[in-house]
């Protein structure tokens, strides 16, 4: 018969062994855990605060648009006085705007069908000059909203579209809606606040 003394000896060598047993589980288990810092590559990139990511083939971009109103005008020197027509007026029923010659005179509602096209009048546009000036200063003001430079931002304009009566007193103008892209970012990092998330 085995000693009391023994049978104690015999229960603390097993429970000191299942107890290695148990902190070596932990161990492994602690060891799986990495800390998964934020910016590394398997984060990936993101976009800033108000741009949408996509993927153009290959290629991933972050992109935001905004709209600019512009004012009509007449640009060439031949067709200099702007004149504002009125919608269902004769000659314009649609009331889009024209430009006429010197020495052609007409009011908003005056009836139009015997004036020529290319001869007395042409239709009012947008100065293209105009739309390279307000994308270049929407560039430039993009670019320091978000502390880059100038070169860290392209801005893009689409054709311009007309808004028949659009604008004050039913004088036509035109909407241009400008695209800004810029390069993503770190994920991290810029957008801060983040903690290393364990995986």
């Amino acid at each position: 018969m085995k000693s009391i003394d023994t049978l104690l000896s015999l229960k603390t060598l097993a429970a000191t062994l299942a107890g290695i047993g148990l902190f070596a589980g932990a161990l492994g288990q602690a060891n799986a855990l990495e800390a998964n810092l934020l910016g590394t590559p398997d984060d990936g990139m993101v976009c800033r605060s108000g741009y949408t990511g996509g993927l153009t083939g290959a290629a991933f971009k972050c992109s935001k648009t905004v709209d600019i109103t512009l004012v009509l005008e007449c640009n060439s020197p031949a067709y200099p006085t702007y004149v504002v027509r009125a919608p269902g007026s004769v000659g314009t029923p649609d009331g889009k705007d024209i430009c006429t010659r010197n020495g052609v005179v007409v009011t908003s509602t005056d009836d139009i069908s015997k004036l020529v096209r290319g001869k007395d009048y042409e239709f009012a546009q947008v100065n293209q000059t105009t739309i390279t000036t307000r994308t270049n200063n929407q560039d430039q003001a993009e670019a320091n909203a978000l502390g880059l430079n100038a070169a860290e931002v392209d801005t893009v304009a689409s054709p311009a579209s007309i808004q028949l009566n659009g604008g004050v007193g039913s004088k036509d103008n035109a909407r241009v809606t400008l695209t800004h892209y810029t390069f993503a970012i770190k994920t991290g990092g810029i957008i801060g606040g983040q903690l290393p998330q364990l995986r």
